[in-house]
């Protein structure tokens, strides 16, 4: 496909088209394009494409995100997809990429930035695959056109920006020496240029707005190359680099007057873009470079320390002290003000804190601090317009790159050197605060900001999932609690619930920061409380009171839960009701902090959940029909956290209410269960299908025999490929098939159809690598539950079939289709005795079974079996061929293959030792869908002893008593006994 006028001409037309309104037009252009992508040339004629002036804006900008797609995907060889670039058309496109990503449009540049960033990491500089790229690159870099070299540093950090991620080898590093060879000089003299020019048109704001641009740029490139190491070109000239940044963090009034910033415009200006690059860049060396220990010779005893940035610290820390103690709270300048508190906050974590004095902490807490926690018009519209972006900084986590949660993290930093000054100027501030709160309670912004002040003060250290662990001795937060919190929430009645929503919330975030605080008495005041501020209208304040509530139910005093189910009962039923509420409300249809909050409390209530089962399972099976038709009708899930939970709910009911084998309560779950999961099979509701399987696999689990026949009308269609084809199902659908197994082998067995689509289910699992384990899974349930009558009809079949895989795994293979392989001989020996697989191996093939455990089976075993119970299958099975089996006495290898035997139980002896406890479930993971993600659910987990097929046998002393009997029925083991004994103390 040649870069012909008429040829652009026509692939116009097809990018036009992508962007009809029309689906069949839109999808028609589709396909044309990516069966083009394939055509010799077509890279080069989209690239060239992007280049020509005579086609609209937004074909062009088709053209280049069809590019940059078609470089990310096929530059090089993927097994996600089946093409790749001919060495001609790459060849082509390196040839022209850097000309065209210097002439390109502005807004083009990153399209083209990206395609060149995902070349260079293919091709450079492995191999030297593309010499000419740097020298290229650099000469343009002495351009007299600000655009060129703008463009030239662009497409220079589109190449340096990966050195940020990348982990730190020889091989990379003699890159970044190469790059660095070609670049550092050019990129000094280039930052002393603009120093320059800065100083000469210190009027001119375009002539400022190129340069600061180009700093920018400058700083970003710097920063990139000295991510890994300090390279040598950069410290010895780092007196310049330095002085070159504290002008430009400290510029004149004049400067900066020319660059107001307007609350209208929501984009940082080029000037505070530039000094945000210059503090992430001066954060770096803060963090890793203001003094070099070089212990690089071993010979020597004496570490060299070098300082490097130090002299240059504390011009740092006042320019950017200066910088922040006169900068807006506007919101297009939170990117500046996040790098440069995380500067002075790096600093006075460390060891050169000295550079702070009493005067500089007083001024950055009026100055930085309480400015920076003050709540602005903004964050008040996001709390009523973006509720849920708005949770997500404030309550997941992801304020560690806001003003606010940056400056907490500030005056954490302040208190690691200055905790009882830096206690003392908060507390002035927040009795000021209050003050003006007391005084006048429509000001609740200024008890908001007392809060967080609070808050950020407190805190000493913390965990995500426990909660605040250790606290500033120098605040008394049980006080403060009663004081400033508690007497608020109880003034909330029904009737004035949606009253001060954001202050609410910003007592119920206490509540949920200082849980672990808190004494359980105040839990019994709080509960109450929180359930009137569930029935709030308010997204955030419902959601924050579920979260308290969800939190405070995970809370333990020495292993021991602060609230029992007995604390909860009362409130059971009143919480469960106002948390089903906060789902009709808009904003939380999805929500799933409420539903986790819901999953808690039936979980912590136990058997007390009967009660209101029958509501609970309603109301759930409700919102599963209902976001059942809105996948039918193409509406994507929004939230998979949300549904999650409500499975882990309705595992925890299952749980509670069927303990004990209740045949009653299991038969009535079955029927609420069992249609809705019929539907979600047969429409195929891809993202319930794992959820609802493991669902009826604990039911299954819990039938008594015989098992109704609703489940085998449910069984072949559980049998299906298709089902099986999407990974997420795979674990699901293979503890469901071994429960069919193991509850209702024999109504199986007697089923001879269904019977062999089972074995058929397990040849086809057996020969693919990525199944091959669940095959066996389902395997050794047969083993431990189907009469060994029906054994010939199978075991001959599938076991030629594992060794014919076998033969072709590669020698050294320790993975998981052997593991399951050892383990499945072991258990079949175990359970059945060794004559029946020792026939079976022989008639495959004289001297196999011997030959097998000389060379894999007694070698292999105690390196790939690490799970516990597995390890006593191999033992006892293994134990059994050993030691009941008078033929293998005569086997050269039996000292070996029982000393692996003998190795397997010392490591379990070891184990029992270091067996974690019991402890609750961390839910607070990330939930995805899609073909290949399986999330278990843990209120559906199974009990471990239900799933060990030799629950009686203690494989230590069947071990000690199979070898005494061996000693004495076979004399010329017995030495090989008494050394084993000896070596392994076991008799």
């Amino acid at each position: 496909m040649e870069p012909t006028p008429d040829n652009m001409q026509h692939l116009s037309g097809f990018l036009g088209q992508t962007m009809s309104p029309d689906p069949a037009t839109r999808k028609g252009a589709e396909a044309q394009l990516t069966a083009a992508k394939v055509q010799p040339g077509y890279a080069l004629l989209l690239l060239r494409m992007i280049l020509q002036d005579q086609f609209p804006a937004e074909i062009r900008l088709q053209a280049a995100i069809q590019f940059k797609n078609l470089i990310n995907q096929h530059w090089a060889a993927s097994e996600t997809h089946d093409y790749s670039m001919s060495e001609g058309d790459k060849s082509s496109i390196k040839a022209e990429i850097v000309t065209a990503m210097l002439t390109a449009p502005e807004k083009l540049q990153p399209f083209l930035s990206e395609a060149l960033g995902t070349i260079s990491n293919a091709d450079f500089p492995l191999d030297q695959k593309w010499p000419d790229l740097m020298p290229q690159l650099m000469q343009h870099m002495d351009s007299a056109d600000p655009n060129v070299v703008q463009a030239t540093l662009r497409t220079t950090q589109a190449i340096t920006r990966k050195y940020r991620n990348a982990s730190h080898t020889d091989e990379l590093w003699n890159e970044i020496s190469m790059v660095l060879g070609h670049t550092h000089d050019r990129l000094l003299n280039t930052h002393k240029n603009c120093l320059a020019a800065m100083a000469a048109n210190a009027s001119s704001k375009e002539a400022l707005s190129a340069i600061f641009s180009t700093l920018e740029l400058v700083a970003r490139v710097f920063y990139d190359l000295n991510y890994q190491d300090i390279p040598a070109a950069f410290e010895d000239n780092l007196d310049v680099w330095m002085e070159g940044f504290r002008q430009l963090l400290s510029l004149p009034d004049a400067v900066k007057a020319l660059f107001p910033t307007s609350s209208d415009d929501d984009k940082l200006s080029c000037m505070h873009a530039m000094q945000r690059s210059v503090c992430e860049s001066i954060l770096l060396y803060a963090d890793k470079y203001i003094v070099i220990v070089d212990d690089s010779d071993n010979r020597s005893t004496r570490v060299d320390e070098r300082p490097v940035f130090q002299k240059h610290l504390g011009t740092f820390v006042e320019a950017v002290w200066g910088l922040l103690t006169h900068l807006g709270v506007q919101p297009q300048l939170d990117k500046l003000a996040v790098s440069a508190i995380k500067f002075l906050s790096s600093v006075l974590k460390g060891t050169h804190y000295s550079f702070f004095q009493p005067a500089h902490l007083e001024s950055i807490v009026a100055n930085v601090v309480v400015p920076g926690l003050k709540i602005r018009e903004s964050d008040e519209e996001d709390f009523e317009d973006n509720p849920l972006e708005y949770m997500q900084r404030d309550l997941e986590g992801g304020a560690t790159d806001t003003r606010r949660g940056v400056t907490c993290m500030l005056v954490n930093a302040m208190c690691s050197h200055f905790e009882e000054a830096t206690t003392q100027l908060c507390n002035k501030q927040m009795d000021a605060l209050m003050a003006s709160y007391a005084a006048n309670n429509a000001d609740w912004q200024s008890k908001d900001t007392a809060l967080y002040l609070f808050i950020a003060l407190a805190i000493k250290a913390e965990t995500k999932t426990g909660g605040v662990v250790t606290t500033n001795p120098h605040v008394n937060v049980i006080d403060f609690f009663q004081r400033h919190v508690l007497a608020d929430l109880q003034t909330v009645t029904a009737a004035n619930v949606s009253k001060s929503p954001i202050l609410m919330a910003d007592l119920l975030k206490f509540i949920l920061t200082f849980r672990n605080q808190l004494p359980k008495e105040a839990y019994g005041v709080m509960f109450p409380l929180l359930n009137v501020l569930l029935s709030s209208p308010d997204c955030i304040v419902h959601t924050y009171a579920a979260c308290c509530v969800e939190k405070m139910l995970t809370v333990k005093d020495a292993s021991v839960p602060r609230v029992t189910k007995a604390d909860i009962q009362p409130m059971l039923q009143p919480l469960l009701t106002n948390l089903f509420q906060c789902f009709t409300h808009d904003a939380s249809k999805e929500n799933p902090h409420i539903m986790k909050c819901v999953m808690r409390l039936v979980t912590v209530a136990q058997s007390d959940v009967a009660a209101v089962a029958s509501m609970l399972v309603s109301k759930l099976t409700e919102i599963l029909s209902d976001l059942c038709k809105g996948f039918q009708h193409g509406i994507a899930p929004k939230n998979p956290a949300f549904h999650h939970f409500i499975f882990e709910s309705l595992a925890a009911v299952i749980k509670s209410v069927c303990q004990g084998g209740d045949q009653a309560a299991v038969a009535t779950m079955e029927g609420t269960m069992i249609p809705p999961f019929q539907m979600v099979i047969e429409q195929d509701v891809t993202e319930f299908q794992p959820y609802f399987v493991q669902i009826v696999a604990q039911l299954l689990e819990k039938r008594a025999q015989p098992v109704p026949e609703v489940y085998f009308t449910l069984l072949p269609m559980l049998l299906q490929q298709p089902l099986w084809a999407a990974k997420s199902n795979q674990p699901a659908l293979t503890r469901l098939v071994k429960a069919y197994v193991e509850r209702g082998g024999a109504q199986i067995v007697s089923n001879q159809s269904l019977f062999h689509q089972i074995l058929g289910l397990i040849q086809t699992l057996m020969m693919a690598k990525m199944t091959d384990h669940y095959a066996f899974s389902i395997l050794n349930s047969i083993i431990c539950h189907v009469p060994p009558a029906k054994f010939p009809e199978f075991v001959p079949v599938l076991t030629n079939a594992a060794l014919d895989r076998f033969q072709k795994l590669p020698g050294n293979s320790n993975g998981k289709f052997l593991r399951s392989l050892l383990v499945f001989f072991s258990l079949y020996m175990a359970k059945h005795g060794p004559e029946l697989l020792f026939d079976q191996l022989e008639a495959v093939q004289p001297g196999l079974l011997e030959q097998f455990l000389t060379h894999v089976w007694a070698p292999k075993v105690p390196l790939v079996v690490t799970d516990a119970t597995d390890k006593r299958i191999c033992q006892v099975g293994m134990t059994r061929l050993l030691c009941e089996c008078p033929r293998s006495f005569a086997f050269a290898c039996w000292p070996a293959a029982m000393e692996s035997v003998c190795k397997l139980m010392r490591d379990q002896r070891k184990n029992l030792s270091m067996l974690p406890q019991d402890d609750d479930v961390d839910f607070d993971f990330i939930v995805s869908y899609n073909n290949s993600s399986f999330l278990p659910l843990q209120n559906a987990a199974q009990d471990k002893s239900a799933t060990d097929p030799l629950p009686d046998v203690d494989a230590s002393s069947y071990v000690v008593e199979r070898l005494k009997t061996v000693a004495q029925s076979a004399p010329h083991l017995a030495q090989h006994v008494q050394t084993l004994a000896v070596a392994y103390q076991i008799v």
